[in-house]
Order: C-alpha cells, then sequence, then structure tokens
C-alpha cells in the first residue's frame, strides 16, 4: 500500500532521522541524487548532454549531486543556478561547489532565462521541490516558462516545481514532468490534481531513512494487493442469504435508468439479493434492466412522495445494506418518504438527489452512513464554492465527515475518502468515466459490500478501486469517448 506523507511531517521526520542517528545529511543528498540519475539512464542515451536546473535549497543542491554524478558517469552537465554556489548553504553549497571542480557548464541566472540549449536530450527540474510556499515570478518563472517551451523529457526532483506538494495545486505556475523521482513516501500532492497530471511517471526512491524512524501520519492509496485483502470471504457453502440483501431506493419518471444501474452495480458487486424500491413508471425498466433484481412499486406518482415512507420502512426489514438516491427526484415530498431511512443506523450509501435534500433539509445522518459527492455536492453540504473543494479536497472531506459523524467520500479524478482519523485517496479510473450514471454504479458497488459485511470506510476505498478499475477495462476496450456507465457496470470484476 502506498502511503504518502505531507511535505511538512517529511521534513520533521527527515530532521528527528538526523539528529537521532547521526547519519550525514550530505548522503542523504547524495542517495536522492544517485536516484535522479537512475531515472535519467533509463531515457535517455549514455554521455548526452541534460541540462540541470537547480534552486538554492537543498532540491538545488540534489540536482547539483546529480549533474556530479551524471559527468561522472561520462554525460555533459548544463547547470543553471538560481544563486552562486558560493552563496548556497549547508550540503547544497558544498554540491553546487563541487560542480566547478567537474567543468560543469555554469550559469546563474540573474536575469530571465534564456532558451534551453537545443542539443540537450533532457531537462532536470531541481528548483524548488516540496518546498515552495508562494507564487513563482520573476527569473524562477521564466525558468519553469523555459522548461516547459522546450519539449524535452523533463524529470523534476522530489515535486514538480510550482506544485504545492501538500495540497497539489499550482502556484502560479508549474513544471509539466515526464517523471518526478520522490524520497522516501509520495507526497499528497502528487496524487491530488492538478499535481497528478504534472507529475507525469512516480518513481518513489530509497534514500536510506530507516522504516522505525517514520511515525508520520499520512493518506492510504490503495492497490490490487491491499484491495484484494480487504474483501470478505466468501465461503464454499454460501447461498443467496449469505452474501447479503441490498435495498435501492432509486428512481422517478424519467430517471429508471440511475435505478437499473445501481441494481446491477450491487449485484455485480457480490450482493446476494438485491430489491429496487421505486415509483411505478420506473418498474418497467427495472424489471427489463436489472432482471435479477426484485422491483417493489412504493408509489403511483412520478417520483416518491411522503405516502412511500410506510412501505419504505416496511421493506426495511431483514436488508443489509440501503442505497439511497439515485435518480430520486428533489421535490419535499421525495424527501420526506426517505428520511426515516437516511436517520437509520442501518448501513447505508446516500447519493445524488438523497444528497441534494440532506443539504437542502438539513440535520444529520444515521450511523454506518456513507456520503458519495461530487465537487458540487461536496460544496452545496458545505456552504462554499467548488473551486473552494477543488483546492483542499481533503481539508473538506475530513471536516465534514466530521460534522456528519459519516464516511466521506468525495467523487473525482483523485477521490478522497474520510472517517474519523482515517484518510485515503483513489486513483484509478479514467477520463472515460466522466458519464452519466457513473455514480449510481459506484452507489451500488458500495452499499452491496456493504451488505456483504465491509465496513463503510473499507467498503468506500475497495468499491472505488474497483469502479475505478472497471472503467478503465471499458476504456482500453471501447476508448474514452465511448465509455457508458452501463459498460463500466459490466466490467466490474471484485475478487
Amino acid at each position: 500500500m502506498l502511503r504518502t506523507i505531507s511535505p511538512q511531517d517529511m521534513q520533521e521526520m527527515e530532521r528527528a532521522f538526523l539528529d537521532g542517528t547521526g547519519y550525514p545529511s550530505i548522503l542523504l543528498m547524495e542517495h536522492a541524487a544517485q536516484a535522479v540519475v537512475a531515472a535519467l539512464r533509463e531515457r535517455v542515451k549514455p554521455g548526452s548532454r541534460v541540462l540541470f536546473v537547480c534552486g538554492g535549497g537543498n532540491n538545488g543542491g540534489d540536482g547539483a549531486a546529480a549533474a556530479r554524478l551524471w559527468m561522472q558517469d561520462g554525460g555533459r552537465a548544463d547547470v543553471w543556478l538560481l544563486k552562486n554556489p558560493s552563496q548556497m548553504r549547508g550540503d547544497a553549497g558544498v554540491n553546487a561547489c563541487l560542480l566547478n571542480a567537474c567543468g560543469a557548464s555554469l550559469n546563474v541566472l540573474y536575469g530571465e532565462a534564456p532558451p534551453v540549449p537545443p542539443e540537450c536530450a533532457a531537462v532536470v527540474d531541481a528548483l524548488y521541490g516540496t518546498g515552495l510556499s508562494r507564487a513563482l515570478e520573476g527569473v524562477p518563472l521564466s525558468a519553469v516558462q523555459r522548461i516547459n517551451e522546450s519539449g524535452l523529457p523533463v524529470i523534476a526532483v522530489d515535486m514538480p516545481s510550482g506544485v504545492d506538494g501538500a495540497s497539489g495545486q499550482v502556484l502560479g505556475a508549474a513544471v509539466r514532468a515526464d517523471v518526478t523521482v520522490t524520497f522516501h513516501r509520495a507526497k499528497h500532492g502528487h496524487m491530488l490534481f492538478p499535481g497528478r497530471a504534472l507529475t507525469g511517471k512516480l518513481i518513489v526512491a530509497d534514500i536510506g531513512i530507516l522504516p522505525e524512524w517514520d511515525g508520520a501520519q499520512g493518506i492510504d492509496v490503495l492497490e490490487d494487493a491491499d484491495a484484494r485483502a480487504l474483501l470478505p470471504s466468501r465461503p464454499k457453502d454460501g447461498h443467496k442469504g449469505t452474501f447479503g440483501h441490498v435495498l435501492c431506493v432509486a428512481g422517478s419518471e424519467g430517471m429508471a435508468g440511475a435505478a437499473a444501474l445501481c441494481a446491477r452495480a450491487a449485484q455485480r458487486a457480490g450482493a446476494g439479493l438485491v430489491t429496487v424500491a421505486c415509483p411505478f413508471p420506473v418498474l418497467t425498466t427495472v424489471q427489463a434492466q436489472a432482471p435479477c433484481a426484485v422491483a417493489r412499486v412504493v408509489s403511483d406518482g412520478a417520483m416518491l412522495s411522503m405516502d412511500a415512507s410506510e412501505a419504505l420502512l416496511a421493506l426495511l426489514e431483514g436488508k443489509g445494506a440501503l442505497a439511497i438516491g439515485p435518480g430520486l427526484g428533489r421535490e419535499e415530498g421525495v424527501w420526506q418518504a426517505i428520511e426515516p431511512l437516511v436517520r437509520s443506523d442501518v448501513p447505508k450509501v446516500i447519493d445524488a438527489d438523497a444528497l441534494y435534500l440532506l443539504a437542502r433539509y438539513g440535520g444529520g445522518v444515521g450511523a454506518n452512513t456513507v456520503l458519495t459527492p461530487h465537487p458540487g455536492e461536496m460544496a452545496r453540504l458545505c456552504g462554499v464554492t467548488a473551486a473552494d473543494v477543488a483546492a483542499s479536497p481533503v481539508e473538506y472531506a475530513q471536516q465534514l465527515a466530521a460534522d456528519m459523524g459519516a464516511c466521506m467520500l468525495l467523487k473525482g479524478a483523485t477521490t478522497v475518502i474520510a472517517q474519523g482519523e482515517d484518510v485515503a485517496m483513489n486513483i484509478t479510473g479514467c477520463d472515460g468515466m466522466a458519464t452519466g450514471g457513473s455514480g449510481d454504479v459506484l452507489t451500488g458497488v458500495i452499499a452491496s459490500l456493504m451488505a456483504q459485511g465491509m465496513a463503510a470506510m473499507d467498503a468506500s476505498r475497495v468499491g472505488a478501486y474497483y469502479h475505478g478499475r472497471a472503467g478503465e477495462v471499458a476504456q482500453a476496450v471501447l476508448g474514452a469517448r465511448a465509455v457508458t456507465a452501463m459498460d463500466v457496470c459490466e466490467r466490474l470484476r471484485i475478487e
């Protein structure tokens, strides 16, 4: 399992390790430089000319050490520096001064950066790493612009310069890297957009920090083995009652497909039984598109009304989990019908129109609840803008999870999942999944896993993982533009 670390925690942990062991800090810099050169070797021919763009701090020191090692390998190194080597402090200054002795071509940038030499085969970005705290301007900004204009392969050291290592936000402008070599652990900003898009291929390199010195909190990122390990076992002598019964409260006139998708996904994710509670106009579609599910009409109108509340509560008996919201509609009568379910302690997923109604009418939710908003829905629930949510997705997910006493799954290209002290991110998925109905599929998957006995947090992160994988498979077969939510549902493979 990947576990990210914040830049601040990384600095504190590294300092504690150095102080506590007496390990020479310059050796950490040397190990970092070796990892950068190893990445270079995989991408350019031996002896190639490479431009190293180095800031005045430790990230620049990593770059200077990498330039020296590249020359020792027989390569040619051009080095741009933001400071004169004699002005650089500590290990960075040592490595920058060594470049003179090695015969590197040095250019201290006192004004606008020049064009990248045309003979270069690659650029190493060692301007700031995770050390940037304000928007780029002046000479550093011009250097970033030159790097991006060059069209050459770019290897970023620790973090593409201009990307906030904690949030993934761009501080004015940022390097577009093909490869990023980071150290010890991935940083939050590598996983959160737009930083994730600018990181390119991520390489996490060991620089010698002993594991026992790393007690820092982080954000979990599930990988395939982790997801499989969390799945509940399926006994060979099990029957349909063994694997849980999901009640999907979904659909309205014109939105019957949402109910069918949710039900089909719940079955694909392993639920033994699925019942759809819906208004009459939805019945035919559900029976045709989800024939293995049971359909129960609880309202004669176009959507649920308050009169459906008693029938819904009766259907609740014996159910392992609820999926509430896809395609329900947003009238007050719908809220009156579902409110007792929302407040109940039956394991449940609340999505789509149910989230709108929850934001409109307020109040809490019962225990064992997962909320699955996209950024717009999250903004409505939090009383902020979608741009606010996009800038700080982890913080908003954690805050709303605490306020609601629920598990919060904030959907996006990187999905953030939070409950209590636990935070996870999911990075599976693809742009082909940006299509109507994908969220209904995810709701069915998570509810199915909860009905099979998984806790809210585990069901959410495992469900998001496999939902994203199904989208990737669908896109590989059909191409991004052709993928529909039904394609994602049909390619769910949870095992």
